[in-house]
């Protein structure tokens, strides 16, 4: 348990974030269990083999590793309900977010067709495997037990070790910057609600500083290129759903986790914005000044 969440135990604060290691006992309790509420926190956990390393160099290796990752069981039970499975780059509620069951297809988790993947690499039968680093900075909210949950599977369905290195978030900046990550676990939150936040500054390929992987796709490039220009809101977000696809089938990254937070707030707390689903956006990159809104009633 997190002693964080002690001053709002104590009644010392009415308004709190719920750490992972709370949430459970929070959800037990019949009174609290109703001061506590679920937002989406716009951001998305998710893989990038690097293709300029072995053996993410082989598509089959890439597609293979997408197909061995359960992300519901990373999402319900690793992340302790932070989560919640992704499919694509945006998640629900955002403009761009895609729920069509082809693009859900692409890297499903199957581990049978992840091993049928490694047939005619060196690596068939989940043999001859390099050594392989997975690369992350050190951070909360379940970000390590998800990689390490990550490792597991790797090992379990393709036979592929994994080292995990935890690097303080200077040094994994510098590392990521210079391509110089083998396999690497991150995430994005969002800056500003528009598909072009994730597909532009994360995976356009002709940028010339902060590129986050050596991935890049010059059929991606021009998706991304005439979405950014285009007017006509249905016509853009065709684009960028096509831009997904491209980027899924050559395996630039995979989509593993969507982030959800928990807040708890006493019933004297009122205020709390809500979005158009009616859900209570307390905080979060694109919800600056929400904080602002809240106010308190005699109790």
């Amino acid at each position: 348990m997190s002693t964080r969440f002690l001053p709002y135990d104590n009644h010392e604060v009415d308004y709190a974030n719920v750490p992972p290691g709370n949430l459970r006992r929070l959800q037990a309790d019949a009174r609290v269990s109703k001061e506590v509420v679920r937002y989406f926190y716009p951001g998305t956990f998710y893989l990038v083999p690097q293709v300029t390393r072995p053996p993410f160099d082989n598509l089959k290796v890439r597609q293979a590793v997408s197909h061995a990752i359960d992300r519901k069981i990373l999402a319900e039970r690793i992340s302790q309900g932070f989560g919640i499975p992704a499919h694509a780059m945006t998640p629900p509620g955002i403009p761009g977010y895609f729920d069509d069951e082809p693009l859900k297809q692409i890297q499903r988790y199957d581990p049978k067709q992840a091993m049928e993947r490694l047939k005619g690499t060196p690596f068939e039968g989940g043999k001859n495997w390099p050594k392989i680093v997975l690369s992350m900075r050190d951070e909360p909210y379940g970000a390590k037990p998800m990689a390490e949950g990550v490792q597991a599977m790797l090992r379990e369905v393709l036979n592929m070790p994994t080292e995990l290195e935890v690097l303080e978030p200077r040094v994994f900046r510098e590392r990521l910057w210079k391509q110089d990550h083998q396999l690497i676990w991150i995430r994005w939150f969002q800056d500003f609600p528009d598909p072009h936040n994730e597909y532009f500054d994360t995976f356009y390929g002709k940028r010339t500083t902060g590129k986050r992987q050596a991935w890049s796709n010059d059929a991606f490039d021009d998706l991304i290129n005439r979405a950014r220009g285009e007017t006509d809101t249905e016509t853009r977000m065709a684009l960028y759903r096509k831009a997904e696809e491209v980027l899924q089938r050559d395996v630039g990254y995979i989509p593993v986790v969507w982030t959800v937070r928990y807040v708890a707030f006493k019933p004297w707390v009122k205020g709390l914005p809500r979005n158009k689903e009616g859900h209570i956006v307390p905080e979060g990159n694109i919800y600056r000044g929400t904080l602002e809104h809240i106010y308190i009633v005699e109790h």
